[in-house]
């Protein structure tokens, strides 16, 4: 567990910024398949921050989420398999790190680099989806691109850029521990141990890749097929605001210290509310005496 406290870390800190980005901070309103909404959360009705920053912001929040995905994996891959295809040399080590954290930011500015002029870009989007529901004509939508299928491209290759590298790592550790030959010389105590914290990695990561992986496929579908249905997308973004709550849940019914040391300070708040309740019951009955 040592080895993984960094990377643990850093995917719950991640999935709970998605969480507070997506259910409170902005609350997208979107209408895939049009590259367009607005903002409906805590930055726009108290700070009137900018739907454009405040989207940016979110898209790179979720795909930081995918990177931390890929850490996970890429640490089990690293301390697991002892053979071949994975990063010993430290140099590459933090360039790989680098480049997964620094993907988001860069193909986010990608999507962001033709903002197309408002007042047109929403006449034109009519033509693609001619009876959106009434908040595109009342809530002050904005348009990111007129051009969907470029989004929806991104969209796809970032999707085929984090999930191709953690199924590589998946696999990999799997065909170690489970099928070469070259894991007989661990000892059947350590292979166990270490098909325990894998089974309990690809548990624990499995929340966020289906709770963010799915509807973003969704988005990916709608955007290249033009399929409108505002009650999915309003679904979806529902769903992908509880990734953080989930992951958090899965994390504590996994990892056994977790629950141990959740349990130890849930009875000793009790112990302390029970010692409480009797030393003011004493003093009320002195005081009454």
């Amino acid at each position: 567990m040592r080895n993984m406290k960094w990377v643990m870390l850093n995917s719950h800190v991640w999935n709970l910024i998605g969480d507070l980005m997506l259910g409170t901070l902005t609350i997208p309103y979107v209408f895939f398949p049009l590259i367009a909404g607005s903002p409906l959360g805590v930055l726009t009705v108290f700070f009137n921050v900018s739907p454009f920053v405040q989207t940016y912001v979110a898209v790179v929040c979720l795909g930081e989420v995918g990177a931390s995905i890929v850490f996970m994996f890429e640490n089990r891959q690293n301390h697991t398999v002892k053979t071949s295809l994975r990063i010993t040399s430290e140099p590459w080590r933090r360039a790989f790190f680098a480049v997964n954290v620094s993907f988001p930011f860069a193909a986010s500015l990608i999507a962001f680099a033709g903002i197309p002029d408002q007042d047109l870009a929403k006449i034109e989007m009519l033509k693609i989806v001619p009876c959106p529901t009434s908040e595109y004509y009342s809530l002050p939508v904005i348009v990111l691109s007129t051009d969907a299928k470029i989004i929806g491209g991104l969209l796809a290759f970032m999707l085929t850029f984090y999930f191709g590298q953690t199924g590589f790592f998946l696999i990999h550790v799997l065909f170690y521990l489970c099928i070469s030959t070259r894991s007989y010389t661990l000892s059947d105590k350590t292979k166990k141990l270490k098909q325990k914290y894998f089974v309990a990695v690809c548990i624990q990561m499995i929340v966020p890749i289906f709770i963010i992986g799915i509807p973003a496929g969704y988005f990916t579908f709608s955007i290249a097929m033009d399929y409108y249905n505002q009650t999915v997308n309003n679904f979806c973004f529902l769903i992908m605001g509880t990734h953080g709550f989930f992951a958090t849940i899965a994390t504590i019914l996994i990892y056994e210290n977790y629950r141990k040391d959740i349990w130890r300070f849930m009875v000793n708040r009790r112990r302390k509310f029970k010692v409480t309740l009797i030393l003011s019951k004493s003093m009320t009955e002195v005081t009454y005496i």
